[in-house]
């Protein structure tokens, strides 16, 4: 999922929020990582001594199995009968490299996946396709690295005039239990820095409440849609009451809205413009509406200039009958 990054002016005040920019010094370094955190694993399988390896496991079948649906409404095969490997997903995204939906498959794949903890037990690392794979190197100092680092030291005699920095025997005897509050910590701390995010994108987009942007929709539900604003992020909801008047089935399986009158449909991926209503740096919440506004309700059809135009012709049980909007679709 692309990073988003805040830049603040010197009084505090936030002068833009764009996606982070991802460069091949970047990818560069991250091998190089990769490379340190699977040699410091090995390193200390040689000598059978304690390592906390980072832990990625195979995905769930029900989410597989959810993921079959999801890719068959883009005519995406995927037989849940085969071994499923790392390399099972990159050829789906390789099949994608010039459809405009590519970004939105790689999100519901990535959706898919099981979330990494932290375990002595080694259970491999699905996502990398690797054996062995601890955390000795990360972007910023984890306790796990600290662990690792003190292992190595222990098992190499690395300090042989001090023992202050080997991994302590208490700590050595309770690898389990520190793995799963680590594992806890982390997650903690990336929601609180999505919130943080969420709430400064709020902040940035509350001075255009009311303007028309380009956004897209990010996850459809019974009660509306949520949508995020192209290149900025933050999730907002549409809710399902604005829609119209007639009645929006809600498809599961496929994740959309669809009107039952009208045929109009709203699903995952879809790009629309949209009016941002509310913006809320308290909470981080944002509100959408149609271009049209609320205030379009009951009444949908286009302004013609003539006499009761605007009026939708009414069908069976008092709802418009037939009506499409081009280009919401």
């Amino acid at each position: 999922m692309p990073e988003r990054r805040v830049v603040l002016d010197e009084q505090g005040r936030i002068v833009s929020v764009a996606a982070r920019e991802r460069l091949d010094a970047h990818r560069l370094i991250e091998d190089y990582m990769i490379a340190a955190n699977v040699a410091a694993a090995k390193a200390l399988e040689a000598k059978k001594a304690p390592c906390m390896y980072r832990v990625h496991e195979a995905p769930a079948r029900e989410k597989l199995v959810a993921l079959k649906e999801y890719l068959a409404t883009f005519d995406i095969a995927f037989a849940l009968g085969q071994v499923i490997k790392p390399a099972t997903f990159n050829r789906i995204i390789d099949q994608l490299a010039t459809v405009d939906h590519r970004q939105v498959v790689m999100e519901q794949i990535l959706r898919s996946q099981t979330q990494a903890y932290y375990s002595p037990s080694n259970q491999g690392h699905f996502g990398l396709a690797l054996g062995s794979y601890g955390h000795f190197t990360s972007p910023i100092r984890r306790y796990a690295d600290l662990l690792v680092h003190r292992s190595l030291v222990d098992a190499y005699v690395l300090d042989p005039e001090s023992r202050k920095t080997a991994l302590a025997k208490d700590d050595a005897d309770r690898m389990d239990a520190i793995g799963q509050n680590i594992s806890q910590a982390e997650r903690r701390a990336m929601e609180a820095e999505r919130e943080t995010i969420d709430r400064y994108v709020a902040a940035f987009l509350a001075m255009r409440v009311g303007e028309i942007l380009d956004t897209r929709i990010t996850g459809v539900t019974n009660f509306g849609f949520f949508a995020t604003v192209e290149g900025l992020g933050g999730d907002g909801l549409v809710p399902i009451s604005t829609l119209g008047i007639e009645h929006f089935r809600f498809d599961e399986t496929q994740k959309l809205l669809i009107g039952e009158e009208s045929g109009e449909t709203y699903h995952i991926g879809q790009a629309l413009p949209l009016r941002l209503v509310e913006a809320n740096p308290i909470s981080g919440a944002l509100r959408f509406e149609l271009p049209e506004g609320a205030n379009h309700l009951p009444v949908r059809g286009r302004r013609t200039g003539k006499p009761g135009a605007g009026r939708p012709m009414m069908g069976r049980r008092g709802r418009p009958a037939n009506i499409r909007h081009k280009g919401r679709r």
